[in-house]
C-alpha cells in the first residue's frame, strides 16, 4: 500500500478520458491503474460492510437508494435498493419535485473526506487512518469519477444531508429520498410548501428551490444545479429516476416502444438507431430526438436489461409461477439474447453442460500451445481467446431456460426450435458455429436423454458408441461429445485430468464428481474447479484434453457461413 500511495507519482495513478453525458456535454472519468483500483476495491468493501452494520443497528429505513447492498423484502420478494425502490417512495402523489446536486463527486475534497472519518460518530478514526483513507480515495483534491470507492465514500458523507432533508420533509409533510445526486420530494397536500420550492413567477412553469431548502443544502456543503429543478403534477407525467410514478412505478411507454423499434431494426438490418444526446427517459412527448445508427449490441442490451429489471421488480403477482409467465418485455429481451448469442457471433461459441467445464477448457486452451492461434494465443502476457464460452447467468436461466446441466441443453435439440428461432431473424450472419459440448456418459443416454432426442428429431445416427468428431445438427449448430479414453467408451470431461489430481483433498474432504457442491466429508465439482484447477492451472498437465480440443477445432474447420 505504501508503494502505491507514496512511490507512484500522482500523474501515473489514473488515466483520464471523457465520455458524453446523456443530456449533452462531456463527463471526465479518472480511471485508477489496476494496483490502485484493487486497493480502492478493498476500501470500498470495508466501508460497505461498515455501513451495513450501521444500518442494522439503527433499524431505520435508508434515505439514499444508490450505491447500496441493502436488501428489503416486499410481498415475500427480496429487492436491492435501486432506482425502483427510490421511485416507489413517490407513487400516486399530487406533487413530485426533482432536484439535482451540482458536481456531486468533486464536492468531496480531501479535507472533507478526511474530516468525516475523524469526526463522524460512526467512525471516529484517528488522524493517521483517516488521512490514509483520504489518500486512497481522493485524486487532485476530489473524489474521482471512475474510482470504485468514490460512490460509497460520497454516500456516507452525504448521509448528514439526508438526515437534515428528511427532518425538513417531515416538518412539511413531504416524502423525501435521494438517489446519488438526485433529490426527490413529494406530497399529496393541496398546496406545495413555498419554503421548499415555488414557481419562479406566478405564471411560470419553472420552479426554483425555496429559501429553507436552499439553506439546508448549502449548510450541508452542496450546491443545487439550477437547470435541473423540475416540478411534476398529478395530471402530467411524473418521473423519478427515469421511472413513471403516477399510478405505479413503471418504464416510460415511449422508452419501451423505442427499444422495441431498435430491436426490430436490428433483427431486420443488423443495425438500429438510438438517441444521440437526450436520453429517452427525459425527452418530452413529441420532442424530436436526433438519432444515430449503431451496430454495437452492448447499448441495446443495457436498455433491454434495464427494462427487464424494472418490469420484473414491479411484477407484484404473489404467485411465483405466474411471475414466470413470459411478458412482452421478457420475450423481446429473450429474442435479443438469442440473436446475440447464436446469430450475431463474433467468434465460435462453446456451450458446455455447466460453469465448471468452462473453467477446465479455458485453462486447457491456455496451456496447450498446439491449439494456438486456432483457439487463442498469448499477446503481451495476456491471453486472447479466439472462442467464447456460454456464460450461465441468472438472466440466461430466467430468459432462455439455460441454467446449466444436460437437461437444459434440450432447447437446442427440440425439433425445429433452434432453426425456427435462428431463421426468424432477417439479418442472420451466422458467421461462426455454436458447439454444444456434452459428456458421453449415462446422463446423455436413455429414452429421454439428449442422444435419443437428437436421433429422433434430426434422424442422426448417434449413441454412446458413436466416435465421430462432431455432429452437424442444423444451421450453425453442432454437437461434440467427450471422446473415450483408452478402451472406455463412456467419458466425462473430468476424465481428462490426471487421476492424482482428482484425489486432491480440500480441508480433509474428498472429491465427489456426482455432486456440484458435495456433501458431508465431500466436495463437489464447483470447488474442484475453483479451488483446485483455477489456482493451480499453470502446474496442471492438460495434455489429455487434446483429443477433445481437436474435436472443437474440427467443427471450426468444417463450418462454412452462409453466403
Amino acid at each position: 500500500m505504501a508503494y502505491i500511495l507514496y512511490k507512484i507519482p500522482d500523474s501515473a495513478k489514473y488515466q483520464k478520458f471523457t465520455i458524453p453525458k446523456s443530456g449533452g456535454g462531456e463527463r471526465e472519468i479518472c480511471a485508477p491503474v489496476e494496483r490502485l483500483k484493487t486497493l480502492q476495491r478493498h476500501l470500498a468493501n470495508a466501508l460497505y460492510a461498515c455501513r451495513d452494520e450501521i444500518d442494522r443497528e439503527s433499524g431505520l429505513r435508508p434515505l439514499s437508494h444508490a450505491f447500496r447492498r441493502t436488501v428489503i423484502v416486499t410481498n415475500d420478494r427480496r429487492h436491492k435498493l435501486s432506482i425502483i425502490t427510490n421511485a416507489r417512495r413517490h407513487k400516486r402523489q399530487r406533487y413530485v419535485l426533482n432536484l439535482d446536486l451540482q458536481d456531486f463527486f468533486p464536492t468531496f475534497n480531501f479535507g472533507r473526506v478526511r474530516g468525516f472519518f475523524i469526526h463522524n460518530n460512526d467512525f471516529k478514526l484517528n488522524d493517521k487512518v483517516a488521512t490514509i483513507i483520504a489518500q486512497i480515495a481522493c485524486f487532485e483534491n476530489a473524489l474521482p469519477q471512475g474510482s470504485p470507492c468514490s460512490p460509497i465514500v460520497a454516500d456516507l458523507i452525504a448521509h448528514l444531508l439526508d438526515v437534515r432533508l428528511a427532518q425538513l420533509a417531515k416538518k412539511h409533510q413531504l416524502t423525501y429520498s435521494r438517489y446519488a445526486d438526485d433529490l426527490t420530494f413529494s406530497t399529496s397536500r393541496r398546496d406545495f410548501p413555498p419554503s421548499i420550492a415555488a414557481p419562479v413567477t406566478p405564471e411560470s412553469p419553472e420552479w426554483a428551490p425555496g429559501r429553507e431548502l436552499a439553506k439546508v443544502i448549502d449548510k450541508s456543503g452542496f450546491v443545487i444545479n439550477p437547470t435541473k429543478t423540475r416540478m411534476q403534477f398529478r395530471m402530467s407525467r411524473q418521473l423519478v429516476t427515469g421511472l413513471t410514478v403516477n399510478a405505479k412505478v413503471n418504464i416510460r411507454p415511449e422508452y419501451y416502444r423505442r427499444a422495441r423499434a431498435m430491436c426490430h431494426s436490428l433483427f431486420e438490418t443488423g443495425q438500429y438507431y438510438r438517441p444521440l444526446s437526450v436520453p429517452e427517459t427525459e425527452a418530452e412527448d413529441g420532442e424530436d430526438v436526433k438519432l444515430e445508427p449503431v451496430t454495437s449490441l452492448n447499448p441495446l442490451q443495457g436498455i433491454l436489461s434495464h427494462i427487464h429489471h424494472v418490469k420484473d421488480a414491479i411484477d407484484d403477482r404473489p404467485e411465483p409461477e405466474k411471475r414466470m409467465d413470459a411478458t412482452a418485455a421478457r420475450k423481446l429481451y429473450a429474442r435479443f439474447l438469442k440473436y446475440r448469442y447464436f446469430v450475431r457471433l463474433d467468434r465460435p461459441l462453446i456451450v458446455c453442460e455447466g460453469k465448471t467445464d468452462n473453467i477446465y477448457l479455458k485453462h486447457a486452451i491456455r496451456q496447450l500451445t498446439d491449439f494456438h492461434p486456432k483457439l487463442g494465443e498469448w499477446e503481451d502476457n495476456s491471453f486472447k481467446s479466439a472462442i467464447r464460452f456460454f456464460n450461465y447467468t441468472g438472466q440466461a436461466h430466467k430468459l432462455l431456460e439455460l441454467g446449466g446441466g444436460a437437461s437444459d441443453l434440450k432447447y437446442f435439440f427440440i425439433k425445429n426450435r433452434y432453426a425456427e428461432d435462428v431463421r426468424g431473424f432477417k439479418h442472420r450472419p451466422l458467421a461462426h458455429p455454436v458447439v454444444i459440448l456434452i459428456d458421453n456418459d449415462d446422463g446423455a443416454d436413455g429414452k429421454k436423454g439428449l442422444l435419443s432426442t437428437i436421433k429422433t428429431n434430426f434422424n442422426i445416427n448417434i449413441d454412446l458408441k458413436s466416435n465421430d468428431s462432431f455432429f452437424h445438427i442444423t444451421d450453425n449448430l453442432y454437437l461434440v461429445k467427450t471422446p473415450g479414453k483408452g478402451k472406455k467408451v463412456k467419458s466425462c470431461i473430468e476424465d481428462f485430468f490426471d487421476p492424482k489430481l482428482l484425489k486432491t483433498k480440500l480441508n480433509g474432504k474428498k472429491l465427489n464428481l456426482k455432486k456440484d457442491h458435495g456433501a458431508d466429508g465431500e466436495y463437489g465439482k464447483y470447488l474442484f474447479a475453483e479451488k483446485v484447477v483455477r489456482p493451480n492451472a499453470d502446474k496442471i498437465d492438460f495434455s489429455d484434453f487434446k483429443p477433445l480440443l481437436e474435436r472443437i477445432t474440427a467443427v471450426i474447420d468444417h463450418y462454412k457461413p452462409p453466403d
